[in-house]
């Protein structure tokens, strides 16, 4: 289910897991795909695979969330979000990326919001927008 490795400082939870707790973690948290999060992720930085799902609030200074994943609330320095997409909010100091074919309810960038290609969101903050493709 899950496999530490404190050389490298890297948590991975394998493909199909269910994590039912919260999850707090010093260095990188790498999800398989399909996995589900019901609590929150705490970690430096969230790399999640494709379709996974995170019901709590997920803190890190680096976020990535992997195509066609759900999440309720992201709070980071740097988000990417890849293509088709669906969660609630991220708030970010720094940059945001949204892929193509994306339905987030709000985004709150410190400094630049990058939109690639057709996506829905509800209400837009950064310092700069720039929508392409």
């Amino acid at each position: 289910m899950m496999r530490i490795d404190r050389k490298n400082m890297v948590l991975s939870v394998k493909s199909g897991s269910v994590i039912t707790k919260n999850l707090k973690f010093d260095g990188t948290v790498v999800a398989g795909i399909d996995c589900s999060f019901l609590g929150s992720i705490e970690a430096k930085e969230v790399n999640l695979g494709r379709g996974c799902v995170v019901g709590g609030v997920i803190r890190a200074e680096e976020v990535t969330v992997g195509a066609y994943s759900s999440f309720n609330e992201i709070e980071a320095e740097d988000v990417v979000v890849l293509a088709g997409c669906r969660g609630n909010r991220i708030t970010a100091k720094s940059d945001v990326r949204v892929a193509k074919n994306c339905e987030i309810g709000e985004i709150k960038a410190g400094n630049r919001l990058l939109i690639e290609g057709n996506s829905k969101i509800g209400k837009m903050e950064a310092r700069k927008i720039i929508a392409y493709g």
